[in-house]
């Protein structure tokens, strides 16, 4: 998820510092990439591809050694410790009453929970060392919200004291995992010629899954993906298939995240609603960050298809909330929406969650 927070933090696809490298570093170190460390997009990769990985996605060294995470993308390297799923986003009292525009309270006004980015995703966690898989230690957003648009965030660092097997994910994105396997000290650790080769053959992989996904095509004629991606490979592509679709009056839709591992919204309304919504989507408010409840919840009570003629809430407004991935539990929320056209029209659509994301229905 390539969030947008207040004045639209951007992070570019497949883009990295000049002058990335593909090995270890100083003695007693090893180096993972949280996305890729591609210049620019392979030839032929869609620019809204992705890769929600990291580059190992194992590793293996000795007590005592240290392992430096170069950032690129909006990710997090996060050991939660017993924190299982990590938080992302806590409940933080209720929502405001906040009425649509035709002045009518919507569903979830002064009901539902505001959802405010949990500090423990957001502020560092822990020291620069780590001793056992109890303990908790995070990046932490504010290294990569902090960095400027031409210098990549600060690397992070952990120095590794005990032996043992250590699992560890983006606090962002679930599905993006990673494991640091520690033996004692003076045991035989990989080359840095092998590990630089584990990170151009998983680069491999998720560029040519990334030609496949780039394809990708509904079989059922009424039906979207939201977007599309594996979690074994981490390639994900942030775009709508197909992003136009031309339907009948009376047909119901319906728009399904296929993605593996990110999240998505399917917004429609005004460009200027959209593109606040979009811009605002987590914004500050007080001391902390909270989601904007017009993109983060559906715009009318969850249920069937909801019918829709370009006038919805005084102004067009419709929204399927959060879209969960394929990979999230059943609990976690819902993975597609349903929407029945009854007004012939063009009528655009968009995630407010991801830049340039966009779709288009049109209803004869």
């Amino acid at each position: 998820m390539r969030l947008l927070i207040g004045c639209a933090v951007g992070l570019g696809v497949f883009v990295a510092g000049s002058g990335v490298g593909l090995a270890a570093g100083k003695s007693g170190s090893v180096t993972v990439y949280a996305g890729p460390p591609l210049q620019k997009p392979p030839a032929g990769i869609s620019p809204h591809a992705d890769a929600l990985f990291f580059y190992p996605r194992s590793v293996t060294i000795n007590a005592g050694d240290t392992v430096t995470w170069q950032l690129f993308g909006f990710h997090t390297v996060t050991f939660a410790g017993s924190h299982n799923p990590y938080p992302f986003a806590v409940p933080a009292g209720k929502q405001a009453v906040t009425k649509d525009a035709a002045s009518q309270p919507f569903w979830w006004s002064g009901e539902a929970p505001v959802l405010a980015i949990s500090p423990m995703a957001i502020l560092q966690q822990g020291g620069s060392t780590i001793s056992g898989r109890a303990d908790v230690r995070s990046s932490g957003l504010m290294r990569v919200l902090s960095a400027g648009p031409k210098s990549p965030p600060a690397p992070y660092e952990l120095t590794f004291t005990s032996p043992g097997i250590y699992h560890y994910q983006c606090a962002v994105h679930g599905g993006m995992r990673g494991v640091v396997i520690v033996r004692p000290a003076g045991q035989g650790t990989p080359s840095v010629a092998s590990e630089a080769a584990a990170v151009q053959a998983a680069l491999a992989r998720t560029i040519a899954d990334l030609r496949q996904i780039q394809q990708t095509k509904p079989k059922k004629s009424l039906r979207v993906f939201v977007g599309a991606g594996h979690v074994s490979t981490g390639a994900e592509v942030t775009a709508f298939f197909p992003a136009q679709l031309s339907v009948n009056v009376g047909d119901t839709v319906t728009f399904v995240n296929h993605d593996q591992t990110d999240i998505h919204t399917v917004t429609f309304g005004p460009e200027k609603l959209r593109a606040n919504i979009e811009k605002n989507f987590a914004a500050p408010q007080g001391k902390r960050l909270v989601l904007n409840p017009l993109g983060a919840f559906p715009s009318d009570p969850p249920g069937g298809a909801v019918e829709y003629n370009g006038a919805n809430h005084g102004n067009g407004y419709l929204n399927a909330g959060i879209l969960q991935p394929q990979g999230a539990p059943a609990a976690a929320g819902p993975k597609m929406f349903r929407v029945t056209f009854t007004k012939p029209g063009t009528y655009h659509y968009e995630c407010v969650i991801h830049s340039n994301m966009d779709g288009t229905i049109v209803v004869h």
